[in-house]
């Protein structure tokens, strides 16, 4: 009988292990876990529930919203949760994620409001909502907008504008992500804003009167344009060119004509170090020539990454009789040697003229290289791996490094997770 009773002890022992873990151990545990799940474990006994209570990272995602409305089917049944789950916090919320595009349960702006401005009160420094609903848009909420301890902030399917008389908006914001943001009109023409800490700037998808905002930031060192569906002006890039030292383009904003008319007259990017530029389409003589001209305004890169789209064996030649690249010396391909260029990620998808003399060119004029890194299109027929290598390179030090595994995104990283991943799940 002993002997059972102390084989029963050993078991509850070894069972309850997880249990006697250290709090900040369980913390880390319940972060891997959705927000559903980490709140069911909080009802398995008390210390977990205190570590629950306490936990600072709260993710109500598209399965959360879905789930939701497939086992309680009602708004202010999810409301009733998303408030209690928020509210009773006995410690701050450092991370907090909405993102609800899935699911027919529409948001209510002031319920909104209600959550950011108990964020707001209690310390949250990473903040990602994302609220794609057709024919909606919310306005983001004041608390947001003055909120001074939000470091990181990631904002889509919202409506923003400048408060009157406010000097300065996201006082605190570090990392800030703007996709489907519609940003309002003035009548007195353009708005300016000052983000005072602002250092990533991150801009996607429909931006509405985009070129009716001015931001200010005078520590921003990284700018991001992907896909920016209105047109973009060029003084979005020309005003933030003199300081950043990142700088990412999709090649479709390239061949718009704001942005491909202004680049010549752009100042000399003196601090610019990194550049990526994603489908870059080597088919199109626009968007090939004012990405040549963009780099030939900056003498101090010194990492190039470039992701080529997919475009006919046609479209490369017909770009090429364009730019008169063969035959004119004078042509786009003539750039002063890249005296501090030390690296190169190229994504290339066929091995095309243009594609290889763009490589070529890249070698002739960058005496500092050290790494290139190729990867290769799945659908690439010739070995552009010999003809590279046998290549009179300006460095010596210079290695080429091939992958034959096409992975959209391996080398130069996704556009819109580039210098913008936090720990949250976005």
């Amino acid at each position: 009988m002993a002997s059972s009773r102390r084989r029963t002890s050993e078991s509850n022992e070894r069972r309850d292990i997880i249990s006697q873990l250290p709090g900040d151990l369980k913390d880390k545990i319940l972060e891997c876990l959705p927000t559903r799940d980490a709140a069911r474990i909080a009802l398995l006994s008390t210390e977990w529930r205190d570590v629950w209570l306490r936990h600072g990272r709260l993710v109500f995602d598209n399965a959360f919203f879905f789930k939701c409305a497939q086992k309680y089917g009602g708004y202010k049944r999810m409301v009733n949760i998303l408030d209690r789950v928020i509210i009773h916090r006995a410690a701050p919320v450092k991370k907090f994620t909405l993102s609800n595009s899935q699911s027919d349960l529409m948001l209510n702006q002031c319920d909104l409001d209600r959550w950011c401005l108990f964020l707001s009160r209690n310390g949250v420094e990473e903040l990602s909502i994302a609220l794609v609903v057709s024919g909606q848009k919310y306005d983001v909420p004041i608390w947001v907008l003055s909120c001074p301890t939000i470091r990181h902030l990631n904002l889509e399917g919202f409506l923003i504008g400048c408060p009157r008389n406010a000097p300065c908006i996201f006082p605190g914001v570090t990392l800030l992500r703007f996709k489907n943001v519609e940003f309002k009109r003035s009548a007195n023409g353009i708005v300016s804003c000052i983000i005072p800490n602002l250092e990533k700037l991150a801009l996607s998808g429909s931006c509405g009167g985009i070129n009716t905002f001015e931001i200010s930031s005078p520590k921003l060192e990284s700018f991001s344009a992907i896909d920016v569906v209105y047109v973009f002006e060029s003084r979005w890039l020309k005003f933030h060119l003199k300081a950043i030292k990142t700088l990412c383009l999709s090649g479709l904003l390239l061949s718009r004509k704001p942005v491909a008319a202004a680049v010549p007259t752009f100042p000399t990017a003196l601090n610019l170090q990194v550049m990526k530029l994603y489908e870059l389409s080597f088919g199109c003589g626009k968007q090939l020539t004012v990405a040549m001209q963009l780099i030939k305004k900056c003498p101090n890169l010194c990492e190039l990454g470039i992701m080529a789209e997919k475009s006919s064996w046609r479209d490369d030649k017909e770009a090429a009789s364009r730019l008169r690249v063969l035959e004119d010396p004078d042509g786009c391909f003539n750039i002063q040697d890249l005296t501090k260029l030390n690296t190169i990620k190229f994504e290339c998808h066929s091995g095309s003229t243009l594609e290889m003399l763009f490589l070529k060119t890249l070698l002739s004029k960058s005496p500092q290289l050290e790494k290139v890194f190729i990867q290769k299109g799945s659908t690439m027929e010739c070995d552009i791996s010999r003809e590279l290598l046998c290549f009179p390179h300006a460095s010596p030090k210079a290695q080429l490094v091939f992958k034959e595994v096409w992975l959209p995104h391996t080398l130069i990283g996704h556009p819109e997770l580039y210098e913008f991943s936090l720990s949250t799940r976005w």
